[in-house]
């Protein structure tokens, strides 16, 4: 069973997807799926992620056939993940090393808890 899907909608991100990518690769806590969805970039976004997906299993890469905009791509993400919690992972945002083994780690400390952030 996967732990975590980490989720990441991009569009025209190919300044910030590969440092974003880097960072969830870099993680402490190895046991997640990456799903990254291409919503119809004009840049070389898709092509950034393809190259990723290519080298790391963990990696789901999508490309959507039409623009679905932020909240229709999480809400994508989220119907094709398989871990029993979801991360959020913004095209422009860096993690820590240690932020989904600690966030995790929390969440199974704390069954009554139904969200955090960061």
């Amino acid at each position: 069973m996967i732990k975590v899907s980490v989720i990441t909608p991009a569009y025209n991100a190919e300044k910030y997807i590969g440092a974003a990518i880097d960072s969830i690769l870099a993680q402490t806590f190895p046991e997640f799926e990456f799903i990254i969805i291409d919503d119809c970039s004009t840049d070389s976004t898709w092509q950034i992620i393809q190259s990723y997906a290519a080298n790391d299993s963990r990696i789901v890469a999508i490309k959507n056939e039409t623009n679905l905009g932020i909240a229709g791509n999480r809400n994508k993400g989220v119907g094709l993940a398989q871990g029993k919690y979801i991360v959020w992972q913004d095209a422009d945002d860096i993690s820590v090393p240690t932020r989904i083994e600690k966030q995790y780690q929390f969440m199974e400390a704390h069954p009554e808890v139904g969200i955090i952030g960061g």
